[in-house]
């Protein structure tokens, strides 16, 4: 072979061999290129998948729930929120696995958004809930207002009718007397004279009050408080009543006019002012009081 055809093939040789160089650092550089591009991408939806699980950890976090099966169903989607962002912690540059956590991550977004509708609408039933509840206990508070205005109504109706039904007695007054040795009955303001003392009073009419017959009690009781004329006693169940003289009387619905004496020992005339209490059995009907000069 000719110097000439070495040389031209050595010519060639080096071609091929500057070729296949240039073509290995043109690869090399595109290796490079793309797999700096790969790490960056994965990095960047790392980072964004991170974002996005953080944003439904704070959500998850800013509920307050006392439903006791929706807090159940947070506690565990919290619990695989945190088992993916630690998988991405520890992520390496691997596509495939990136993609999984990316289809787990999506999964997580829209079990947040079943899981936040129904709490959305649970919270609505709920207003709408306590809407109807407060406006019961309204109606039962108007309820229990008319109720109560409308028991103390009858109870002022029934102690009226109470007081209506009882014996009224009006225009008591006493004054001393004595008898004529002529039988004559004498009005006296002479302290040395009187020998009885006189109580006069009125029974008011009354449609309520039924006719019947009553047994009234007076007591008189001197400036000294000693208890004049009979000093009789009765029991009214269990209680004691002291009285200067005692009456019966028919009574028939209209006004009755009545007088009672009351005898008095020289030793209870006192000047000064005299009571006079009137009783139906045990209860006081009438007290007054008059003076003896």
């Amino acid at each position: 072979m000719s110097e000439k055809n070495k040389e031209n093939i050595l010519k060639i040789l080096i071609g091929v061999l500057l070729c296949g160089l240039a073509i290995m650092i043109i690869y090399t550089v595109n290796f490079h290129r793309e797999k700096n591009e790969n790490i960056k991408y994965l990095e960047e939806e790392k980072a964004y998948l991170k974002s996005e699980l953080l944003e439904i950890q704070t959500a998850y976090d800013s509920l307050e729930v006392e439903n006791i099966l929706i807090n159940k169903s947070l506690s565990h989607e919290k619990r695989r929120i945190l088992v993916l962002l630690d998988s991405l912690q520890s992520l390496e540059s691997n596509y495939n696995l990136l993609k999984k956590y990316r289809l787990q991550a999506d999964q997580l977004k829209i079990a947040k958004h079943r899981l936040l509708t129904h709490l959305s609408a649970l919270t609505e039933e709920n207003k709408k809930l306590k809407t109807a509840i407060d406006s019961t206990n309204q109606v039962l508070r108007n309820n229990k207002q008319k109720t109560d205005s409308l028991h103390l109504k009858n109870e002022e109706l029934q102690q009226r009718i109470d007081e209506a039904s009882i014996i009224k007695i009006s225009e008591v007054h006493g004054e001393g007397a004595y008898v004529k040795k002529n039988g004559e009955l004498k009005i006296t303001d002479h302290l040395n004279r009187i020998e009885q003392i006189r109580i006069c009073f009125q029974i008011n009419e009354s449609k309520i009050v039924p006719a019947e017959t009553l047994q009234l009690f007076i007591q008189v009781i001197n400036p000294s408080h000693n208890l004049i004329g009979d000093k009789k006693r009765e029991m009214f169940h269990n209680k004691e009543l002291y009285y200067s003289q005692d009456l019966t009387v028919n009574y028939h619905q209209s006004n009755l006019q009545l007088c009672e004496f009351v005898s008095i020992n020289k030793n209870h005339k006192e000047k000064g002012e005299y009571i006079v209490n009137i009783f139906k059995n045990e209860q006081l009907l009438s007290s007054s009081t008059f003076i003896i000069e």
